[in-house]
């Protein structure tokens, strides 16, 4: 359990930088669907080659095909493809606030297809987790409230409805026998070119224009972000339950805030210290059996 705890803090770690990158990508000129793509496409690919080369898996069968290109749409397709196009009309705090409501829908929608009750327990550490994000960005927030940066908050918003979906679809995936390695290379693989192919219609990508910078933060976001956040996630989710890795949208806000006053210098407002509190006891609260679980197999190790 002490492995769960570890690789869920280097996943919230890793995609508590991936907004910001995003932002940084787009700035420089990448247009969002092809960036986007080509991030998950070129994560996919290389995935999937290393687990042909060592034969930790194979090519998919026919019956696997449709739940990896469903995964694919849903998790990569839709929810990043909303992402990269709202994140050109709304600050990347304010993406990731939104994205938030990522771990409620997965939350809800787990207890509707299992027919099992949330408890006011799991209420409770949602409704602090979101709270949190809220005391941790208002402070930054300076939008302007018009007809286009609406819509761009309610199609993160609708993205997160369809990672939720894809996430509790995953785990259905996963109980399978289908290892977290094979579904997390082929639905980035499937859902970076349904993101090309919408790129191809809608927009004229110019690679000449892209300096330095931007291809540095499209490199980070293949092998950091996708490769290795992106295989924490599904190994997490195969080794816990759908709500667990999902609370990383919780806690990458604040990492986020710690970033920009490490690299940006950009100064902290007590009110987002006070967020960020509020969101790592909300993420406790939700999932307090597998932190209590964690440490008494320590304290049994120690004894022993």
């Amino acid at each position: 359990m002490r492995m769960v705890l570890l690789a869920y803090f280097v996943m919230c770690l890793i995609f508590g930088t991936t907004f910001l990158a995003i932002k940084i990508g787009l700035q420089e000129g990448w247009t969002p669907y092809f960036s986007a793509g080509f991030r998950f496409f070129l994560a996919g690919f290389l995935v999937v080659v290393y687990g042909l080369v060592t034969k930790q898996f194979a090519f998919p069968t026919k019956k696997q095909l449709v739940p990896f290109l469903l995964t694919g749409l849903c998790m990569t397709g839709m929810t990043f493809g909303t992402l990269y196009w709202a994140e050109q009309y709304i600050p990347s705090s304010f993406a990731a606030l939104l994205s938030a409501t990522g771990p409620l829908f997965v939350t809800l929608l787990h207890a509707k297809i299992e027919k099992s009750k949330i408890t006011r327990v799991q209420f409770v550490g949602l409704g602090l987790g979101f709270l949190g994000i809220v005391l941790l960005t208002f402070p930054s927030l300076s939008v302007q409230f018009h007809l286009v940066w609406l819509l761009a908050c309610a199609v993160v918003i609708i993205g997160e409805s369809f990672y939720a979906f894809a996430t509790v679809y995953s785990k259905k995936v996963l109980k399978q026998g289908i290892s977290s390695l094979m579904l997390n290379g082929y639905q980035m693989l499937f859902g970076g070119l349904s993101l090309l192919i919408v790129s191809f219609f809608v927009e004229k990508p110019n690679l000449s224009t892209i300096n330095g910078i931007g291809w540095l933060s499209l490199l980070y976001l293949v092998i950091i972000g996708s490769v290795v956040g992106h295989g924490l996630y599904y190994w997490l989710l195969q080794k816990t339950n759908p709500s667990f890795p999902a609370t990383w949208l919780y806690v990458s806000p604040f990492l986020s805030l710690v970033l920009d006053i490490v690299v940006q210098g950009e100064k902290i407002h007590l009110l987002s210290m006070l967020g960020g509190i509020v969101i790592l006891t909300g993420v406790y609260v939700m999932n307090q059996h597998i932190v209590k679980t964690a440490f008494l197999k320590k304290e049994k190790k120690m004894v022993s």
